[in-house]
């Protein structure tokens, strides 16, 4: 079927496959441009203009077409100061730039390349962290020169860029001014897409956090010289994040609310970070889909600093305690820490198991330019690096790969500004989440293929009825029995755990792992242990019985860990073929009550029937998404078409697919006939214009080309053909969950 998805998404693509002013010299800007905030639809800039009045940003493309343009009205009461919003950028496309003050062009770099953010989809990017930056007291700075070199997709700042120490708002200005007035920082800001957070020199003074005098005009000069999208909750503090690819980087502001009330995480604790931006931080966590959160403050998230230094995370550690506690409870992966300050590299993999799930990598990153600390070389738990270097940064690269078991990789790399990598740590990113359950799948398969050959050849089964005439397997079983022992103990040996990461299809004409590699052997792995459950239970071995329903229950819940319509189809089977465990242990008696307890205790965290109309609406969604991104790849004809309607092809899918979608949520468990009934008649309305819209699209094909307003055909003929029998599936968890809990009252 999804190569049906290739061939009507093609039907478009082949039917649809069609100055620079004169440059003027007047006087510069004083500052900037530098691109700020990137993200999927705008391109932030700053920049400070040498006198007042509206300038005009231009975004030129160097593949030509027309301009994209932003304006922003430069005013004496916020220093001058331009900060431009460019919306709807193309992903991929490179531009040059202008800016002018009307018809005077202040400044101009037609070879500027700039480009907006990397797309979520993209599987591999690097982001440079530093912080602790002394443009006063160092004059060489060659660190800014390495970042530019490594052309990282985004540059973090975790504070003390610059060092300010003074609080009144003209002090604060100029030390921005001073700061950008260097011109490895220039050159690297105007190249690099930066974001930036404070630290105490930069918030207050030294070591200062909360309400304190020094704190009351920072925001205002920070937002002034700054270009984010956001800052805080719109009228106190900073936090903001951005997403590069694989890399969702969630920037905090552990000055502003330091120590303000109690902590809304640990209510009997201070806070650091204060309710908004805790319930920023969890929203945030929640919806990203980013392989790797980073949760980044110039603060480290440790103890580990010079006696008496009270800005660290270790002043705070019952909220951060709770913080990592409720990423367990959340379930949410791929996190990892970086910070600032201490002017020392570190790296500490915090012993966080039984709070998050997994140990949680801190990268300490410090000083950018500036003398090290010796006196914060404290040792802590998990501490794997230290080390004393004044020109360094983090670069943190990751390279996601979602067909492979570990991932992909993750790798941090202290860069010293003489060029020297003198720290590299890596790793797998599966170390970022609780322990996996795929694995061991994986090796069951491998194990019965090794002794079932390829075809997995099993004698029949032949167990009779529940009851008094049921029968033990034969005799041709028992050697398979025995040898099935161990796969047994490794498939016992993932029943607690709660993640199962296979492999989903690598691109739109693929198989999934679970399709391609697992279902036939773990079909086969169910029938050995149904047959051993039922040796089991005319042994009266309950132990072994409990054993084997433990496994068949948690091949289901893993399955539906998935968002796939078949992997819920087969957790269906395994509860089905649970139930008739439970039926032939009722010989038992009253030794099988444990047997009933488990499965009631798996009912009452089985998903709800919803659930698999939200699983099959998003693998669905999916399939079309990779069909339209593997046409759109390549340098022909086809491929720009598909590139350039492959949105508004998307968009009709979605907005048909919602429609369906929409009336199967409201089925109801169990739901009636009538809602099946409406369900369908959505189906039965489609079927009525699939025939004429097809033909169309067939007919232009072979006409050539013709109007991009087909696009909605296309999308309407692709869900049509790829709508997953939403009433079907929701049918049919109810009734695998209707018989597993009659069979385990």
């Amino acid at each position: 079927m999804i190569t049906i998805v290739l061939e009507v998404v093609g039907l478009l693509a082949t039917a649809l496959a069609a100055q620079q002013p004169p440059q003027s010299q007047s006087l510069l800007l004083t500052h900037g441009p530098f691109r700020g905030h990137v993200d999927a639809t705008a391109m932030h800039v700053w920049a400070r203009a040498a006198v007042a009045g509206e300038h005009r940003l231009e975004l030129l493309p160097l593949a030509g077409g027309a301009p994209l343009i932003a304006t922003a009205v430069a005013q004496e009461t916020d220093d001058l100061t331009l900060r431009f919003a460019v919306r709807d950028v193309p992903t991929g496309s490179a531009f040059g730039v202008r800016v002018r003050r009307g018809d005077v062009v202040v400044h101009e770099d037609l070879a500027a390349g700039w480009t907006g953010a990397l797309p979520d989809e993209a599987r591999a990017a690097t982001v440079a962290f530093g912080s602790c930056a002394s443009d006063k007291g160092v004059r060489e700075q060659p660190i800014w020169g390495r970042i530019l070199a490594a052309r990282p997709h985004a540059l973090a700042l975790l504070g003390d860029t610059p060092y300010i120490d003074n609080g009144s708002v003209d002090a604060r200005r100029r030390r921005h001014q001073d700061f950008f007035d260097v011109p490895a920082i220039a050159a690297t800001m105007r190249q690099i897409p930066t974001w930036t957070t404070w630290d105490d020199h930069d918030y207050a003074l030294n070591d200062q956090f909360g309400d304190v005098k020094a704190a009351a005009t920072a925001r205002e000069v920070f937002v002034a010289y700054h270009a984010h999208a956001s800052y805080g909750d719109g009228t106190r503090g900073v936090w903001t994040s951005f997403r590069q690819g694989p890399i969702e980087v969630f920037l905090l502001d552990p000055r502003s609310f330091a120590d303000t009330g109690p902590s809304p995480l640990a209510p009997h604790a201070r806070t650091a970070l204060g309710a908004a931006q805790i319930d920023w931080l969890q929203r945030g966590l929640r919806e990203s889909t980013a392989p790797v959160k980073v949760l980044a403050s110039g603060m480290v998230w440790n103890g580990g600093v010079r006696p008496g230094k009270k800005d660290c995370w270790g002043n705070w550690q019952d909220e951060r305690d709770a913080l990592f506690r409720w990423l367990g409870q959340e379930r949410i992966e791929g996190v990892l820490l970086v910070s600032g300050d201490v002017h020392r590299s570190r790296v500490i993999v915090h012993p966080t198991r039984a709070l998050a799930g997994y140990d949680l990598p801190e990268f300490v990153t410090s000083p950018l330019a500036n003398s090290v600390i010796e006196a914060n070389a404290v040792p802590v738990p998990g501490l794997r690096f230290d080390a004393g270097e004044p020109h360094s940064c983090l670069m943190l690269s990751v390279t996601a790969a979602l067909d492979d078991p570990d991932g992909g990789r993750l790798r941090a790399t202290f860069l010293a500004g003489d060029g020297r990598e003198f720290h590299v740590h890596e790793m797998a990113l599966a170390r970022l989440a609780e322990r996996d359950a795929a694995p061991t799948y994986r090796q069951i398969a491998a194990s019965l293929r090794a002794r079932l050959g390829a075809d997995l050849e099993l004698p029949e089964l032949d167990l009779g009825e529940p009851g008094a005439d049921q029968r033990a397997p034969g005799a041709p079983w028992q050697p398979l029995l025995a040898t099935f022992a161990g796969e047994l103990g490794a498939w016992h040996g993932v029943v607690g755990l709660r993640r199962c990461r296979l492999a989903p299809a690598p691109d739109a004409v693929a198989d999934s792992e679970l399709v391609a590699e697992l279902a036939a052997p773990m079909a086969a792995a169910l029938q050995l242990a149904a047959a051993q459950a039922s040796q089991s239970i005319a042994a009266r071995d309950v132990a072994t019985v409990e054993r084997v329903l433990a496994c068949q229950l948690a091949w289901a819940t893993h399955l539906r860990e998935q968002r796939d319509p078949l992997a819920w189809a087969l957790a269906n089977e395994a509860e089905r073929q649970a139930a008739d465990l439970l039926r032939r242990a009722a010989t038992l008696g009253e030794a099988a009550a444990p047997l009933a307890a488990r499965a009631r205790t798996h009912l009452q965290a089985r998903p709800k029937a919803q659930a698999v109309v939200e699983a099959a609406v998003a693998a669905c969604d999916r399939q079309v998404e990779l069909a339209i991104r593997q046409l759109g790849l390549g340098a022909d004809a086809q491929a720009a078409v598909a590139r350039q309607h492959g949105a508004r092809v998307r968009q009709a899918f979605r907005a048909e697919l919602s429609a369906l979608a929409d009336r199967a949520r409201a089925l109801g468990e169990p739901a009636t006939a009538a809602q099946y009934a409406a369900v369908d008649a959505i189906a039965d309305e489609w079927r009525a214009r699939f025939t004429a819209r097809a033909e169309a699209l067939r007919a232009l094909r072979a006409a050539g080309p013709g109007n991009a307003d087909l696009a909605g055909d296309v999308g309407f003929v692709l869900v049509r053909l790829l709508a997953p029998p939403l009433a079907t599936l929701h049918r049919e968890h109810v009734e695998a969950g209707e018989q597993l809990a009659t069979a385990a009252k």
